[in-house]
């Protein structure tokens, strides 16, 4: 990850509460045991924000894609 403010790599200046996002699971995998995840309540923080797990959704190609949702800033 060579830019530690925005490890995903997703381009939206604005991000807001309720807001949902795809994370390729390499990438969210990449974050854990890093300063952006916490363990205890399970929220990564990303672009200023924090983000839950919602749910994960397998490709045809055997990727699989993470849904993140915005809980609270």
């Amino acid at each position: 990850m060579n830019n530690p403010s925005n490890p995903l790599k997703v381009i939206k200046p604005n991000w807001k509460v309720g807001d949902q996002r795809e994370v390729p699971a390499t990438a969210l995998d990449a974050l854990r045991g890093t300063d952006a995840y916490d363990s205890y309540e399970q929220l990564y923080r990303v672009d200023g924000l924090h983000w839950r797990l919602e749910g994960r959704i397998s490709r045809p190609d055997g990727s699989t894609v993470c849904l993140l949702r915005c809980v609270k800033e």
